[in-house]
């Protein structure tokens, strides 16, 4: 198929929250407007982050509710979970809303290329498909580059290895697991313990600096850690990882504690 070519106002590589708002407001003020995203429309933050993860917390606090229910009064007798169900009605929350963002490019004219956007010189874009081949060069005097974030893999612990997880696959697993650490207590991590504790894992939470959400208030990390612990998760602080052994069973990590070394299997 020969490689296409498109001339706009402006080109925006990245269709998360960033990108495709402004994509949105660059039409609104009369510009024509291309924009490439390899992915869904929204990003990580509204297909793998933010919205989803919200969608399986708001899950977990129910079942948390219903577990509780003597304390008002209900009683609820053989109290079960559908796990896949649990993930399923996550993917269906993220699923709708970047139909909604699709539906917001259509009505606002803004062109869509699915592929991998990569600057290719002086106002133009080419974009990739998923063998890597250019399907399409766009032009334009202007160009916003809205790439986003990517989980980093930790040194001997890549996302090849079944048992080892980024915060995308971690959304999707298909049973709980016994046991789960968690390497980093900031927001991603500490909705993860939540939610998995809740259903049945035995978690671990690791953070290298003082505090669980390092960047917050120290007074309310404080009260966060104390429920966390309330709930049965361990919170290991000022602990890093010196090493990992990874079998086809299970991953054995190696850590350094204020207590000492420490193994978790």
């Amino acid at each position: 198929m020969a490689e296409e070519q498109h001339v706009s106002d402006l080109v925006v590589i990245g269709g998360g929250p960033g990108g495709y708002v402004a994509a949105i407001r660059a039409a609104q003020l009369g510009l024509q407007v291309a924009l490439v995203e390899r992915d869904a429309l929204g990003g990580v933050c509204l297909n793998w982050g933010c919205i989803p993860t919200k969608a399986l917390l708001h899950n977990a606090e129910i079942y948390q509710y219903i577990q509780r229910g003597e304390e008002f009064g209900l009683y609820c007798d053989n109290v079960r979970f559908d796990f896949e169900k649990i993930v399923g009605r996550s993917r269906q929350v993220a699923d709708r809303l970047a139909k909604g963002v699709a539906f917001l490019m259509r009505k606002n004219k803004i062109q869509v290329f699915n592929g991998t956007g990569r600057l290719a010189g002086a106002g133009a874009v080419s974009v990739h498909d998923a063998q890597g081949a250019v399907s399409a060069t766009l032009r334009a005097p202007h160009i916003i580059v809205s790439t986003g974030a990517r989980p980093r893999e930790l040194p001997g612990l890549s996302f090849d290895h079944p048992h080892v997880l980024s915060s995308t696959e971690a959304m999707v697993l298909k049973d709980v697991p016994e046991s789960l650490t968690i390497i980093g207590a900031g927001a991603i991590g500490v909705e993860f313990a939540y939610f998995y504790n809740t259903f049945g894992s035995r978690v671990t939470l690791v953070e290298m600096l003082p505090q669980v959400l390092p960047q917050e208030d120290r007074e309310i990390s404080e009260l966060l850690r104390k429920s966390l612990t309330q709930q049965g998760i361990e919170v290991l602080l000022e602990s890093r990882v010196e090493g990992a052994e990874l079998t086809d069973s299970s991953a054995h990590i190696r850590l350094q504690t204020p207590d000492g070394p420490k193994a978790i299997d």
